[in-house]
C-alpha cells in the first residue's frame, strides 16, 4: 500500500540530469550539457504503465499484478539509476514504522472544513496542512 502511496504523491515532484550527449526526444534535440527535468508525478500517472492512474489501488503493487513487473524507471518516487536517493530505504522504513505505529496505537480522524488541496512545491503537502485528532486505543 505505502509503494502505491508513493505512487500517487512521490516525496519530490522532480528530478534534474545533465545531458551527456546530445539527444533528440519527442521531436526535440537536447544538445549535450543542457539540464532536463524529469517528471517522477507525471511518470507515475503513464497510463500505459498504471491503467487508471489517478485511482488509488492499495493492491496494485501486488506481486502477482503487472504493475510490479513494469517498465525500466516507470516508478521512481526516489529518482532512479546510480544517483537514486541515497535515503531511501531510510524513508521507507521510516514510513512503515510510522503508519504501523498509527494503526495500532491510535483512532484517528481528519479535523472538518480544512482544504486538503495539494501543493506539491517544494514537497507535497494539503494547503492547510493536515489536522488530524489523535485518540490513544
Amino acid at each position: 500500500m505505502l509503494k502505491e502511496v508513493k505512487r500517487l504523491i512521490p516525496p519530490v515532484g522532480a528530478g534534474f540530469r545533465g545531458a551527456v550527449e546530445t539527444f533528440e526526444f519527442g521531436g526535440y534535440c537536447i544538445p549535450k550539457g543542457w539540464n532536463v527535468q524529469y517528471q517522477i508525478a507525471q511518470t507515475h500517472k503513464d497510463e500505459d504503465i498504471y491503467p487508471e492512474s489517478d485511482r488509488f489501488d492499495p493492491n496494485r503493487f501486488d506481486p502477482d499484478k503487472p504493475a510490479d513487473k513494469q517498465a525500466s524507471f516507470g516508478y521512481i518516487p526516489f529518482g532512479g539509476g546510480l544517483r537514486e536517493c541515497i535515503g531511501k530505504e531510510f524513508a521507507r522504513l521510516e514510513m512503515r514504522l510510522f503508519a504501523s505505529k498509527i494503526l495500532q496505537n491510535y483512532q484517528w480522524e481528519l479535523v472538518e472544513n480544512q482544504n486538503l488541496e495539494l501543493i506539491t512545491v517544494p514537497i507535497p503537502r494539503p494547503r492547510d496542512g493536515l489536522k488530524v485528532h489523535f485518540r490513544s486505543r
